[in-house]
């Protein structure tokens, strides 16, 4: 259980998450006494991988997995060949470590920038086993995962020749394109848009505040983003149902020069 923050701007591609990782014991008693990165560079520096739910693999974290397989995917070439091969890679995996046990939901994006119709552009793959989601959880988690190509299917409107100027605008609207997943996102998305409205009117009336212009500044409001969150866990949750916390690991890819 986690929250995983991706936007994509004029200036790049940033992934953010928090670190507590949820372990239930033999009980069914819930703790968070590990912290682990859930955002990366994956399976190069120029790909940024990010998760949320189960967070092992063949019985080791997520990154440490990712590791392990980086050199399978180092001649895959497309962000789309690499996102296909680990779709089936961790449904394979997790279909050996749950068993006849019950699917646990996971959730993954890998994001890069690629080429279409001749001008470089964002592309995020999600890939997830999640099948329906509800207003506070999932509804629908399955043996099978699925893959897809999501920027694009939300953008599909907008030609490439624009997309980065149509990202410019929305930001300087403080309103940078997203997606979010994670544990109760009804909760998340309305303090989330609290606290960018908040920026926004500091931005418009704080002479040391201004919208951010560059990747280096947008880092900084979704690092705000999700330790926000955790704050709110730290605030109403007992210490065993801390499920998002640990501190923030937020990293970027800057949009390649064309």
């Amino acid at each position: 259980m986690s929250i995983l923050i991706i936007e994509a701007l004029y200036e790049g591609l940033i992934f953010g998450a928090d670190r507590n990782i949820t372990v239930v014991d033999s009980k069914g008693v819930t703790s968070q006494q590990h912290q682990w990165p859930k955002v990366l560079k994956w399976p190069n520096e120029n790909t940024l991988f990010g998760y949320a739910g189960a967070a092992t693999l063949d019985n080791k974290p997520v990154h440490e997995w990712l590791e392990e397989k980086k050199q399978s995917f180092s001649q895959l070439g497309s962000l789309e060949n690499v996102a296909s091969q680990l779709k089936h890679m961790i449904e394979k995996q997790r279909s050996l470590d749950e068993g006849n046990r019950t699917a646990e939901a996971m959730i993954v994006h890998v994001g890069s920038f690629g080429e279409k119709n001749g001008h470089i552009v964002p592309y995020v793959y999600y890939i997830s086993n999640v099948y329906k989601m509800g207003q506070f959880g999932y509804l629908d988690c399955r043996k099978e995962f699925q893959c897809s190509e999501e920027f694009w299917r939300f953008n599909a409107d907008i030609d490439p020749s624009e997309i980065r100027r149509n990202l410019k605008v929305r930001a300087k609207r403080f309103e940078p394109f997203w997606f979010h997943h994670g544990i109760d996102l009804i909760t998340f998305n309305v303090l989330e848009g609290s606290i960018r409205a908040s920026f926004k009117l500091l931005c418009e009336n704080h002479p040391n505040h201004d919208i951010p212009n560059r990747i280096a500044d947008w880092e900084k409001h979704v690092k705000m983003q999700v330790l926000m969150y955790a704050a709110y866990y730290e605030a109403f949750y007992p210490k065993n149902s801390q499920f998002v916390g640990g501190g923030a690991d937020v990293i970027s890819i800057p949009w390649p020069r064309q």
